[in-house]
């Protein structure tokens, strides 16, 4: 169990989602996840397990030579990918794309998929630019908990569609932050059970302490751009930049805001293209 969890996960999203059986990762996401974590995989073996899976490799590759993901040079085969990038980096482009195969197809009309995606996309891309200008290690590790930070929304969504559709378009009006509301009327937030469904999902504890502690403005369990995009709404008003900016500023006075601005007008075609991807 997660050292940030006082509970057993498992019981708790049995207690939320109720009759919803939540769902799993593909075979050979799996199986690529095991082969990618384990030191004594050869490069060859990686391979070959996530060949079995010809949509997976096709996705993984579209992936790391996307502009959004910005490779320095083209990445041209899987075993060139796990040589650039290295088996953990890797690893999580395959656990986010394992995870938007878990979404349901079919969600309340109140929650469109596709806006969905590009958002997550968005706070992915602004999380890994921010983190590779203040901390480079922390730049793969961002891209996914930005990616993965509302991934339970869709599935209590479809689990709970009229009780979490009160509370979810209350918070479209602008007036209050949805996890907020989640806290007050059901004693959970999406963050929390984001968090909880990464460890069921057997994901590393760094990327579920993220989406934890998205919403916290001081905790150890994250590094700061994954907070920074947290906020980021599907209409991404101009005065959203603004508050952005500024609180990027203040924790990464580094950073100039030309350079923030320049990160924000180029945010949305890399976006549509990773969440062209992944749809």
């Amino acid at each position: 169990m997660f050292s940030f969890f006082n509970y057993d996960p498992k019981a708790r999203i049995k207690e939320i989602l109720g009759a919803f059986e939540l769902p799993r990762f593909r075979k050979a996401v799996f199986e690529t996840l095991k082969r990618l974590r384990d030191p004594d995989s050869t490069t060859n073996q990686i391979c070959q397990g996530m060949s079995t899976d010809p949509d997976l490799v096709s996705r993984v590759m579209r992936t790391v030579n996307s502009t959004a993901y910005a490779p320095r040079t083209k990445i041209t085969s899987l075993d060139h990918a796990i040589a650039m990038l290295g088996n953990s980096n890797l690893e999580r482009i395959v656990m986010v794309l394992g995870a938007r195969g878990c979404i349901p197809q079919k969600t309340p009309a109140y929650l469109t998929l596709q806006q969905f995606w590009k958002t997550s996309s968005k706070r992915a891309v602004l999380a890994k630019e921010v983190a590779e200008a203040t901390s480079p290690a922390k730049a793969n590790l961002s891209f996914s908990a930005g990616f993965l930070q509302d991934i339970s929304i869709p599935l209590v969504a479809s689990a709970k569609p009229d009780d979490y559709g009160k509370v979810f378009q209350e918070a479209l009006t602008g007036t209050r932050d949805l996890h907020t509301l989640e806290k007050e009327t059901f004693g959970w937030d999406h963050a929390e059970l984001g968090a909880m469904i990464c460890a069921e999902w057997d994901l590393p504890e760094d990327l579920a302490g993220c989406i934890h502690a998205q919403n916290e403005v001081n905790s150890p369990l994250r590094p700061d751009p994954v907070y920074f995009v947290s906020s980021l709404p599907d209409e991404h008003p101009p005065e959203w930049n603004e508050k952005f900016i500024q609180m990027v500023r203040e924790r990464c006075p580094a950073l100039e805001e030309e350079q923030l601005k320049n990160m924000l007008a180029q945010c949305g075609g890399k976006a549509d293209e990773l969440a062209k991807m992944l749809t």
